[in-house]
């Protein structure tokens, strides 16, 4: 009978238990093994797997978002960079402002230069001779006058028939209303006045250059109608006409002669009554804003030839509505044509004024030396020898030669000597003095205070009539006119507080706006751009450690 062993006897596992242990035992060693390397794998694998998605999760909106954002700050920056271009660096955005403030057709400005709202006030001064039969009888040494006034009307302008030409002018006639204003005025004008016969006068002067027997018949013709250089009329006669025997007797003489009569009836300010035949060009200021306003013929002529030289006969200055606003910023002398003189008038600037609304208004007077003979560049107006005197101009050669001629009221700024001749004037800058006031902005004129003076000159030199009694040469004052106006319209007084505060503030405001949007559109852009570029190579970074991460983890088999 068989003998048991021990371990056969005692074990509860047989054999085949330990065999497939042992059998078990190295499948285990090399599964752990196995199982750190799959799990490094597997690791690796879902850390990619993560990252990738995370990576595309967050980059794919995150590029949508810097695509919009960037292409709108690039706009940004192009309206930014033009709106700073235009704003400081050129006159685009005052010109086309302005272009709307031309005098063409269609403008902001064109009804109220077709037709001023401001009516301006003419006041006529007039030298009422208190001693004539005396000063004639030989019993006082010298005439005496007595200032009566003013005798004030209120004028209405008109711009009719205006032509449009293509050349960026206009022509037109102006037409102008009077009416008496009694609120104003020292007096009516049916006061009764002596003053000289401007009729008579300048009649026996224009025989000074034809010979003897003209001169004898001419003169004996006037002395059977009036052998008085004076003569008393209304203030209304005088200023807007009257008809005496004189007139009648020039009116045939001019029949016989065939030539056209000088004028049916003598008036102050007949020329200004209905639609003055003068026709005048001015520049609209479509073309160049800067001369609107400005005179560049008169009846079709851009030269004239009264005077001896072409700077002095050209047409040329401001019509009185407007002057070139950049002459005028800059306090330089302007100039106003005066039609009926022929002639351009300088004023220079005086001193800044505010006014209405904080506005500021440039002031001007006429230049001291405008009447002025000896001034170098006056002497063209000097058309008889000798000169005359400093502060009187000769205007007869523009009209019809009459012996009429310009100063200042009072003789203000002329020679004394002209103040020896009558008894009763006195000059006074502040009552007498030529003034304007413009506005800087646009070069409208806001004020005016236009003095000017009309006395006739006795030329005689023959001796016949009458008028032998009075010196020859002798300068007789007999008016004084001021042409003024008050404060400018409600509408127009806007427009000017608008442009010189509205538009300031407003183009101030756009070059800060537009120089912020400058400076941050680009300080965005390049943040942006920066960023960008910092996330690119974050990225590149993160790839090429991740491959060599796993290079170096996974063993090469």
């Amino acid at each position: 009978m068989p003998t048991e062993t021990p371990s056969s006897r005692y074990s509860p596992v047989d054999t085949r238990v330990e065999e497939r242990v042992a059998t078990t035992a190295v499948p285990k060693v090399k599964d752990a093994a196995a199982d750190n390397e799959d799990g490094y794998i597997t690791k690796m694998k879902h850390f990619l797997t993560t990252a990738t998605l995370a990576n595309s999760s967050k980059t794919k909106p995150s590029k949508n978002c810097n695509y919009s954002c960037t292409l709108l700050f690039i706009l940004g920056f192009v309206l930014s960079l033009f709106l700073t271009i235009f704003i400081w660096f050129t006159d685009l955005y005052t010109n086309e402002l302005y272009k709307r403030l031309t005098i063409q057709n269609g403008s902001l400005l064109y009804d109220s230069w077709k037709e001023p709202p401001v009516r301006p006030l003419m006041c006529v001064y007039v030298f009422n001779y208190t001693n004539v039969n005396e000063y004639m009888n030989g019993m006082h040494e010298k005439l005496k006058v007595q200032e009566v006034g003013p005798y004030c009307y209120r004028e209405t302008l008109y711009r009719v028939n205006i032509t449009d030409h293509k050349n960026g002018s206009q022509t037109f006639n102006e037409m102008k209303v009077q009416e008496y204003a009694y609120d104003v005025s020292n007096g009516t004008d049916n006061d009764m006045i002596t003053v000289p016969d401007i009729p008579y006068i300048s009649a026996i002067a224009l025989t000074i250059d034809e010979n003897f027997i003209i001169r004898n018949a001419m003169t004996s013709f006037l002395n059977h109608v009036s052998n008085f250089p004076f003569v008393t009329v209304s203030v209304y006669d005088f200023c807007f006409g009257y008809q005496d025997g004189v007139i009648r007797t020039l009116a045939a003489m001019a029949k016989l002669a065939n030539k056209p009569i000088p004028f049916e009836k003598f008036g102050l300010l007949i020329k200004r009554i209905g639609v003055n035949p003068d026709r005048l060009t001015v520049i609209n200021g479509l073309d160049n804003l800067n001369q609107m306003g400005q005179v560049i013929q008169l009846n079709g002529k851009s030269m004239l030839h009264p005077w001896s030289t072409d700077e002095c006969n050209s047409v040329g200055g401001s019509d009185g509505m407007f002057f070139p606003r950049l002459k005028v910023q800059q306090g330089e002398t302007i100039q106003l044509f005066h039609k009926d003189s022929c002639r351009k008038l300088p004023m220079t600037f005086r001193s800044k004024e505010k006014i209405k609304n904080g506005v500021i208004g440039h002031r001007y007077s006429l230049a001291i030396d405008s009447f002025n003979n000896s001034v170098p560049e006056n002497s063209c107006y000097c058309t008889s020898k000798p000169c005359m005197p400093d502060g009187i101009f000769d205007m007869g050669k523009c009209s019809t030669r009459s012996p009429v001629v310009v100063s200042r009221a009072h003789f203000l700024h002329s020679d004394p000597s002209l103040l020896d001749a009558v008894e009763g004037l006195n000059p006074d800058p502040k009552k007498h003095e030529f003034l304007w006031l413009i506005d800087p902005i646009l070069g409208i004129t806001m004020e005016t205070q236009m003095r000017i003076q009309l006395n006739i000159q006795v030329r005689n030199p023959h001796g016949y009539g009458s008028l032998s009694k009075i010196p020859d040469n002798t300068i007789l004052p007999f008016t004084w006119l001021e042409i003024k106006t008050g404060d400018v319209s409600p509408k127009l007084s806007m427009l000017l507080f608008h442009l010189t505060f509205t538009v300031h503030w407003l183009q101030t405001f756009l070059m800060c706006l537009s120089l912020v949007g400058l400076l941050g559109t680009s300080f965005c852009l390049m943040r942006m751009l920066n960023r960008r570029l910092s996330n690119n190579i974050v990225i590149i970074s993160n790839e090429i450690q991740l491959k060599d991460r796993h290079t170096e983890k996974i063993p090469i088999c």
